[in-house]
């Protein structure tokens, strides 16, 4: 019986210790989108396909399109206060690829609470550009991004942060976005 990684071919995870690695989202990169509004969306290869390596595994260079009129939406987050995280929760020989965005918006305006009514349940992916430039995919074509966790305050004191804690979740990897971040027509 043939292994199904028999021609993968090994890769070296080099490091380099002095380069400097920014850590974090930028608060002013982040973008959200409808799953069901998109027409195409483009997938890493997986082994066996013609090109395969480690780095096409988790990137994606064509452009996710939305439907006419539709894009994604922007959202800026509190400073310092954006992660985005992937883990392989599931049993041994039985993992599962997982990755999970948390980040803070400050405040609680109505069209912030509106947005939470009305996208708490639907199917959704969050594109997150890291301090670096890369753009990170949560949600995928096949495994969308749904809210797992949202809290909010309006803080106690002078000091305290008034505003709201997202937790995003999907079952897969958090895909290396290099395409357009397509933006939906607004009318005035």
């Amino acid at each position: 019986m043939a292994n199904c990684y028999d021609d993968v071919v090994n890769e070296n995870l080099d490091a380099c210790i002095n380069s400097e690695i920014q850590a974090g989202v930028s608060e002013v990169g982040v973008y959200y989108g409808v799953h069901s509004q998109i027409t195409t969306f483009p997938m890493p290869l997986s082994p066996g396909d013609v090109g395969y390596t480690f780095e096409t595994a988790v990137t994606v260079t064509e452009d996710i399109v939305f439907a006419a009129g539709k894009g994604f939406g922007k959202i800026t987050v509190q400073s310092d206060m954006g992660e985005v995280k992937v883990s392989a929760p599931g049993n041994k020989g039985n993992k599962k690829s997982k990755s999970s965005f948390d980040f803070y918006i400050p405040g609680n305006s109505k069209k912030l609470l509106g947005f939470i009514r009305t996208f708490k349940n639907v199917p959704m992916v969050y594109c997150v550009t890291e301090r670096d430039g890369q753009k990170r995919l949560i949600g995928d074509k096949f495994n969308p991004a749904y809210m797992s966790e949202v809290e909010g305050t309006t803080g106690k004191g002078g000091e305290d942060d008034k505003g709201i804690q997202f937790t995003i979740e999907a079952y897969s990897l958090p895909i290396v976005y290099e395409g357009v971040i397509q933006e939906p027509v607004v009318v005035p």
